[in-house]
């Protein structure tokens, strides 16, 4: 679906400096913004789910896996049967995660959602991707054989280089899957900037992005990998979506002058 002309676009780079000036500038935490994108996502999933398929979602180490467990807490919230993934390397730790026997190595906000959404006492799959070990039987029958909707919340935009195993044979899994595929801000594998793969990548269906259009998405390369894109707000004053708005425009003169 062609994307909207009167939109900006955003680089790999303004999407950090825009989360970073919101938490700097105007004192909003990104543990907010977080939830904001991921209660955005769910109100898409259900409106794209009106059947209330289940749902299978596939959360990474970093804060793409985390808005896939504000999406977990909200599908349930209204009833939407989900499944978790999680992959990510295991820490050393004295205390392990509730009665999961687990302690995963993620970022900040994605922990944080992460040990609101297991107090719900909902089960998750854990992969430990440093010991490189995949069930692969069992991820395959969750997203190949069960009808429903799969969600990839594995690698967002700041992802710049190829995925590895096991992320490869997850991505491969994913791919050959009938099941209709919902990307969180960008799909696993893709380039932010350029909207090429850089190296195995998901296949969606489509994409909810998060606050504008990312630049790779202009690209002809990207839109077999994007599927429809929904833009989604976070929530992001707008004062300083504003600014980048204006300063897109900007050096779309400035190019057409040179």
């Amino acid at each position: 679906m062609p994307l909207p002309r009167d939109d900006f676009w955003l680089s790999r780079d303004e999407v950090r400096d825009l989360d970073r000036r919101a938490s700097a500038e105007f004192g909003m935490p990104s543990v907010v913004l977080m939830e904001n994108a991921g209660r955005g996502v769910a109100v898409l999933m259900r409106r794209l789910n009106p059947e209330k398929k289940p749902v299978t979602i596939l959360c990474g180490p970093g804060n793409n896996g985390g808005d896939g467990f504000v999406i977990a807490r909200h599908l349930e919230i209204y009833g939407w049967p989900v499944r978790v993934w999680l992959f990510a390397p295991s820490k050393e730790s004295t205390s392990s995660i509730l009665r999961l026997g687990i302690s995963p190595k993620l970022s900040p906000d994605c922990d944080i959602n992460f040990r609101i959404f297991v107090r719900q006492q909902t089960d998750i799959s854990f992969v430990d991707t440093q010991n490189r070990f995949v069930l692969m039987d069992q991820l395959t029958q969750d997203v190949h054989f069960n009808e429903g909707w799969i969600i990839d919340a594995l690698f967002g935009t700041g992802l710049d280089r190829p995925l590895e195993s096991p992320y490869v044979e997850i991505v491969s899994a994913l791919n050959a899957s009938d099941n209709p595929v919902l990307a969180v801000d960008i799909p696993s594998g893709l380039d932010c900037d350029t909207g090429e793969p850089l190296g195995p990548t998901v296949h969606a269906d489509h994409t909810a992005t998060f606050v504008a259009n990312k630049k790779g998405f202009l690209q002809p390369a990207a839109q077999p990998w994007i599927g429809q894109v929904h833009v989604v707000d976070i929530g992001a004053p707008k004062k300083l979506i504003d600014q980048y708005r204006a300063l897109e425009r900007l050096e779309e003169e400035n190019t057409k002058e040179g």
